[in-house]
């Protein structure tokens, strides 16, 4: 399927199955995740002190581009004909509704979060991260609250809060999660460089550390993602720059290895049919490991494209 790639570099990309570029380079400042809606639409992020999200066709050209609800937006995700921002800067996670041309309308609503936690360096305030709709309820991860806050997503668009889970201990500066088949949540903590284990209804099972390898520096993981039978967890570190492998227990998280991305400070990947593909921010490359099929562990790491700045590998379904 096609991948897109963003990047801090003012353009976003998209290439083929054997990672050939399929249209020139789409330029648009900062777009450092998108998401894809309905009839092939990206959705692209502005990651700016004056954040902004754009929407493009299929085949690059602009649609509309709108004020993101708050500063340096970082993710985003299309459900049920909106989509969703998480502005990290300032905190607040927005709505928009989706016009039938796929443009964006609105915002709808922007749910501004408040508090802070005990890094003095990153947790001055609130920092969204990242957004999840399961259903009709959104998950907003808040690094700088050490926070998971939950919200009901009302048939007009507007959220209402839920409640919001504080993340244990203080200081882990929670930044993407992932929702396991059996219910349980998988949470990546950049502050703290560890993995931590939720039911279902986020209350806290087991945290681990997100490297087999000590690091010598800071090590802040970034993206976490299941395998396709949900079998392997995987959690980039930047820092020591690699992919560790869990293997999903019932009983837990059951640590299997750690390889190199083949580049450095992975800041996002994909799971692929049978492989990894890891945008590798600094080396200005993105990655494929494929993946053992017995032990779910990746394959030492082939680079397959040279690209300025990769921050997110985005599939297109077919």
């Amino acid at each position: 399927m096609p991948l897109l790639i963003g990047s801090y570099a003012d353009l976003y990309s998209t290439y083929d199955d054997d990672f050939k570029p399929l249209a020139p380079p789409v330029r648009t400042p900062a777009p450092s995740y998108l998401a894809v809606g309905p009839g092939g639409v990206r959705y692209a992020v502005g990651e700016l002190d004056g954040g902004q999200v754009s929407a493009f066709t299929p085949g690059g050209e602009l649609i509309n581009t709108l004020p993101s609800g708050g500063g340096s937006p970082c993710h985003a995700a299309v459900a049920d004909g909106r989509l969703f921002v998480a502005n990290y800067a300032t905190g607040s996670v927005a709505v928009f509704a989706l016009r039938p041309d796929g443009g964006l309308d609105g915002p709808t609503d922007v749910a501004q979060h408040a508090g802070a936690s005990i890094n003095a360096n990153r947790q001055e305030g609130p920092h969204a991260h990242q957004v999840t709709i399961r259903g009709t309820t959104l998950h907003a991860v808040d690094l700088g609250m050490d926070a998971i806050v939950h919200y009901r997503v009302t048939p007009d668009g507007r959220l209402e809060h839920l409640r919001t889970t504080t993340v244990q201990p203080l200081g882990s500066g929670p930044r993407h999660l992932v929702f396991h088949p059996d219910g349980r949540v998988f949470v990546a903590n950049e502050l703290s460089s560890t993995v931590a284990t939720y039911t279902s209804g986020f209350e806290l099972l087991d945290v681990k550390p997100s490297c087999l390898v000590q690091p010598v520096g800071d090590n802040l993981p970034s993206e976490i993602a299941l395998s396709r039978d949900g079998r392997h967890l995987y959690v980039a570190n930047r820092g020591n720059d690699t992919i560790t492998t869990f293997s999903v227990e019932g009983g837990g998280l059951l640590p299997v290895d750690e390889v190199s991305t083949g580049g450095t400070y992975p800041r996002h990947f994909a799971v692929l049919d049978g492989a990894l593909c890891v945008a590798n921010q600094h080396s200005n490359t993105v990655a494929l490991l494929e993946l053992d099929r017995d032990s779910g562990v990746p394959h030492p790491a082939r680079v397959v494209i040279e690209h300025p700045s990769p921050s997110a590998v985005i599939p297109v379904a077919d």
